[in-house]
């Protein structure tokens, strides 16, 4: 027999979001090797300057290295506020190597450290980065009294030093493992719910899901189909297979549509619809085009559906600490008016 079309679709964004998360946790994996690898390494094996040419290659392969100072520059600090309270301060230093300076960022407790120390020399661990546009113009800032732009741009290397621990050197890994992990539980959670939501359509049909899969399947391809995107109303059912979303909802179970703004960092906006059943389980379709949602709003507002159009916080609310009071109001309306 053959497969419903719905079903297909369905499928097939099931078995895409399943490959897309097994390429994430190999992902999450390797960075989670590299990060133990690269700490163990960083920890008991760091880069040792004992000359320029160490020095020049460890700057080429962006080693973590470990260098003993007898002599540096103060070049000075920036300090960082919040609010109107210091949150953090930078020191900056100039390392003489083969003629040129090294700057070196440090922070604060560590520069505390340089200062107040007794011996003749100081051992300073860290990474090599480009200087930016950013730190240039604050060194600029910093020494203007002393050299100009140009005097500077010669006289100092392309990278600078910035003096971390071996932890501290993975920052850029751990957020890069942060955000992938965000990524994961997302798609975890997609999967959860469509999953669950297809479970609920097998239990309620039994022995009759084939058979409701085809009256699906046959009403989604009849011309009087509503077709607005990721979501087709029929003469009896409402199907949403957006990348994030599945459902198939009979009309008549269909209790509140209502459209929403989802809101980005403040400046990017995004239209969503929601549907809430009577059975209330509610779906939001995220990300959806606008005009599309305001075709289905239309829609449901015509006479002879009988759900409840339109946001309201007093729904809303009773949604959520008295569903089955707000089902059974809106099932005796909706007797009171046949």
């Amino acid at each position: 027999m053959e497969t419903p079309q719905f079903m297909k679709k369905y499928k097939k964004k099931k078995y895409i979001a399943l490959l897309i998360l097994a390429i994430l946790l190999i992902s999450g994996g390797m960075i989670v090797n590299k990060c133990l690898t690269s700490y163990e390494e960083n920890t008991n094996n760091p880069t040792v300057i004992n000359s320029t040419e160490d020095f020049e290659k460890a700057m080429d392969n962006n080693d973590y290295i470990e260098m003993e100072i007898s002599d540096y520059i103060d070049l000075g600090s920036v300090t960082t506020e919040r609010n109107g309270s210091k949150v953090s301060e930078t020191y900056y230093i100039g390392i003489n190597i083969n003629e040129k300076m090294l700057v070196v960022s440090v922070k604060e407790d560590e520069y505390h450290k340089l200062v107040n120390e007794t011996s003749s020399s100081y051992l300073l661990r860290g990474t090599f980065s480009v200087i930016t546009n950013n730190l240039r113009n604050t060194l600029e800032e910093l020494l203007e009294d002393a050299i100009s732009p140009e005097e500077l741009k010669e006289l100092m290397y392309e990278d600078f030093l910035s003096c971390e621990t071996p932890f501290d050197a993975l920052t850029s890994k751990i957020l890069m493992l942060f955000f992938l992990f965000i990524f994961i539980c997302v798609f975890i959670y997609i999967l959860r719910k469509n999953s669950k939501s297809m479970r609920r359509l097998k239990k309620q049909y039994g022995s009759d899901f084939q058979v409701f899969c085809e009256k699906v399947d046959t009403e989604m391809k009849a011309p009087t189909a509503l077709n607005k995107g990721s979501v087709i109303v029929t003469q009896n059912y409402i199907i949403a297979n957006s990348p994030c979303t599945f459902f198939v909802m009979p009309i008549n179970e269909l209790m509140w549509v209502y459209k929403g703004v989802t809101r980005y960092y403040r400046i990017i906006e995004k239209s969503n619809i929601t549907f809430v059943s009577s059975n209330k389980v509610k779906y939001q379709i995220a990300s959806m085009n606008k005009r599309n949602i305001d075709n289905l709003i239309e829609h449901f507002s015509q006479d002879g559906h009988k759900c409840i159009v339109g946001y309201s916080e007093e729904i809303d609310k009773m949604f959520r600490k008295k569903p089955d009071t707000l089902v059974q109001q809106w099932k005796s309306d909706n007797s009171n008016n046949q």
